[in-house]
């Protein structure tokens, strides 16, 4: 069997590879397998629809290639071409162990056999026993491999040293190699080599060089190896084989990874895909597919390594390879979790567990279980965590009890027989002994000192060989106790992993604990947040009542106490001066000017109002147009000049409805008073900010007063009472002849 590192490619890949060879060669050759009985135009017609099924198959087309073989059969019962049958089933049985079709390949083989036989055909019986052989070989079973590889031998190829008998030495080796007498495995390659030399089949010898490379490699020689697979590789360039080109260059690939040269490892990987590709064999390009994204997956390039997954698995898909698809499914699964991509990860996880319980692959069960594990693991997600870890100890301990309880059975039954066999060939040795004995007593009874001595000397070689018997059974006892203890062990291993499943399980119930208490914990706090929030919210809500009831509360006073006040004394002058009107014209003129006054006054403090709990004045910008302009209507009538300055900072700042209003009042009343009293030729106004204080100055040059001096004057306590409203402060400095300075600072917004 031909045999290389890249341990995901099947073996029936390369298996069919030889059987398709032996046909190769046969056709090749010559040789007639059709009976005379039929027309030489029957013939070229069997030959051909055979010939076309081989080639079909070599490019993994299995199901067309069955329908060639087909019409060569049904062709060839037809004619009653009795090697046309033989080779038509055997070429079925072929198909049937590429496709893993156990019972249909048993049948074909048997059916074979039985013609060849019926033929006395040699070639024919070889080559069945062959075929039978590969199949035992696929299935492991060593011992009937063997069996059938040598009754090919005996029956035809061992005499012929053709690439037949070489193809048999190189299974043979391969056999060998699987039950661990890699000593054996070099040998017969080796005997395989030299006949394919004899031969000049660079073909057949480019194969078993390349799995001599593979031995080496086993054994660690990484120099003997690549010497041997660079050699393969020379060979399958010499005759432009594409095909065990792109194997030559995964094997070399490969054997640059074992020595971490990452950089050689993908230049003959990409060169072995490109190979595959020019093949055109389809399970040969999602090989190298496979190749690719694992050697992308070792530098981390998780994205480009899941392309080539998915590319390989589009060609499984189509060529129906479903061992392959399940182990490539999970392997998508872990690089789109590795991406952060769970959706897809999921997708990929679940596509893989109906292929494998379809398939009723344990293995792939287990380990679809344990990357679910990890997955939800990272995800935080301890429950089905705790559920696929679960499911996974399930499935290991069972393929493990079974594997040691099978290894154990085989162990017993093997020493059994075998100890049964040296018993048997024990008495038989001591009852030639006794005979021995006995004709040695009569020899020197007779004098014949000579068959005397002979018969000793037989007696002393019997006696050996039973000593090497006892030997036998002793170390047949003492292989059976070491298995016995490895079995032990194994059960031992088996009660710790329960043990750490049950550490495993207890970790994931403290970490579920956790998570409840961290959940319950978050909930609680999200919860107090909400109850402070609603209650922030409320008292927010509340303040703004409030607030909105001071406002309510301060324009009814405003209303009250400006406006209800001036509608009173007009009223009360309106009718003073209808009662004057007749009497005293002059003085019912000077009530009605008074009347005209108080109408402005109150026209001017309704304006007030409105102005004051209009949002959009909230700027002191807005607030500082109005100021200017009452100061002009208010000053310039009285040919006071008037000096505005403010700074920009203050421009942006805020009053809320109060402070603009009490502001405004403090500076309404300093410029009354101004107006009124000060006979100034000049007023100066200031705003500007000061260490988070809004400062407002108002200095004239006017007379001035003693400001010392107690004063009746509600103006000034008005004053002093909304900046103390506002947390604020007015200052007055102010002396006869000198002028008046009032500064009032408020705290800024």
């Amino acid at each position: 069997m031909i045999f290389i590192l890249m341990t995901i490619i099947p073996k029936q890949l390369f298996s069919c590879g030889k059987i398709a060879l032996l046909f190769f060669l046969l056709f090749a050759s010559g040789t007639v397998y059709c009976q005379p009985a039929g027309s030489a135009a029957d013939s070229a017609k069997i030959w051909s629809w055979l010939n076309r099924a081989d080639e079909l198959a070599a490019v993994s087309q299995l199901d067309s290639a069955r329908q060639f073989v087909t019409l060569a059969l049904h062709a060839s019962n037809e004619k009653r071409m009795l090697r046309g049958q033989a080779y038509a089933h055997l070429k079925m049985a072929d198909i049937a162990y590429r496709k893993n079709e156990t019972k249909s390949l048993v049948y074909h083989d048997s059916t074979a056999l039985m013609i060849a036989t019926r033929l006395r055909d040699s070639f024919l019986l070889a080559l069945a026993h062959y075929q039978l052989g590969q199949y035992y070989l696929e299935d492991e079973k060593y011992e009937e491999a063997h069996r059938f590889f040598n009754k090919a031998l005996a029956l035809r190829f061992a005499n012929d040293q053709s690439s037949y008998t070489a193809v048999t030495f190189n299974d043979i080796g391969f056999t060998y190699g699987a039950q661990g007498h890699l000593d054996k495995q070099v040998d017969w390659y080796l005997k395989a080599i030299r006949v394919y030399e004899k031969n000049k089949d660079p073909q057949g010898l480019a194969q078993t060089v390349s799995n001599l490379s593979t031995v080496y490699n086993q054994l660690d020689n990484r120099k003997e190896a690549m010497a041997y697979a660079k050699q393969a590789m020379a060979l399958r360039e010499s005759i432009g084989d594409v095909n065990g080109l792109s194997i030559s260059c995964n094997n070399i690939s490969q054997l640059y990874l074992g020595v971490d040269s990452l950089d050689q490892a993908i230049r003959y990987q990409q060169l072995g895909l490109k190979y595959a590709e020019k093949s055109g064999v389809k399970l040969r390009i999602s090989n190298s597919f496979i190749s690719m994204a694992l050697l992308l997956n070792r530098q981390k390039k998780n994205k480009e390594a899941l392309e080539y997954e998915k590319k390989a698995i589009a060609i499984l898909q189509e060529l129906n390879e479903l061992g392959t698809l399940s182990r490539r499914y999970i392997a998508a699964a872990i690089l789109s979790k590795a991406m952060n991509d769970s959706a897809t990860a999921l997708d990929y996880f679940q596509k893989a567990y109906d292929l494998s319980v379809q398939l009723n692959n344990k293995e792939n069960l287990r380990d679809i279980y344990l990357h679910k594990a990890i997955y939800y693991k990272d995800k935080k997600d301890f429950y089905n965590a705790y559920e696929n870890y679960k499911k996974y100890i399930v499935y290991r301990d069972s393929l493990i009890s079974v594997k040691t309880r099978a290894d154990i059975a085989e162990i017993e039954t093997r020493y059994e027989t075998e100890k049964k066999d040296f018993e048997i060939a024990r008495l038989n040795t001591e009852q030639k002994i006794r005979q021995l004995e006995i004709e040695k007593q009569k020899a020197i009874i007779s004098g014949n000192t000579l068959l005397a001595k002979q018969k000793e000397n037989e007696i002393t070689l019997l006696s050996q060989q039973r000593e090497l018997q006892d030997s036998k059974i002793k170390q047949q006892d003492q292989e059976l106790e070491k298995q016995l203890l490895i079995a032990k062990n194994n059960e031992q291993l088996l009660k710790l992993s329960e043990q750490e499943k049950q550490l495993k399980e207890k970790e994931l119930k403290d970490q579920k604990l956790l998570q409840r208490v961290l959940v319950g914990a978050a909930v609680m706090l999200i919860l107090f947040a909400v109850i402070l929030f609603n209650r922030y919210k409320l008292k927010k809500k509340l303040e703004q009542q409030n607030q909105l009831l001071n406002v309510r509360n301060d324009i009814a006073k405003d209303l009250h106490d400006e406006i209800g006040s001036t509608l009173t004394s007009i009223k009360i002058l309106s009718e003073v001066s209808k009662n004057n009107l007749e009497k005293d014209q002059q003085k019912a003129f000077s009530f009605l000017q008074k009347i005209t006054e108080q109408s402005s006054q109150m026209q001017q403090g309704m304006s007030d109002i409105v102005w004051a709990i209009k949002p959009d004045n909230d700027k002191l910008e807005n607030m500082l147009v109005r100021m200017r302009e009452y100061a002009s209507h208010t000053l310039e009538p009285k040919n006071i000049e008037t000096i505005f300055i403010t700074e920009e900072p203050v421009l942006s700042q805020s009053l809320n409805m109060q402070q603009r209003r009490d502001f405004f009042l403090i500076f309404k009343e300093a410029i009354n008073n101004a107006a009124k009293y000060s006979q100034a030729g000049k007023v100066e106004i200031t705003i500007r900010k000061e260490m988070n204080q809004l400062l407002l100055r108002i200095s004239d040059n006017g007379i001035g007063f003693d400001s010392a001096k107690e004063t009746s004057s509600n103006g000034l306590k008005n004053m002093m009472a909304r900046a103390e409203a506002l947390k604020g402060a007015v200052h007055i400095q102010s002396a006869p002849g000198k002028g008046t300075t009032i500064v009032a600072n408020v705290p800024a917004m």
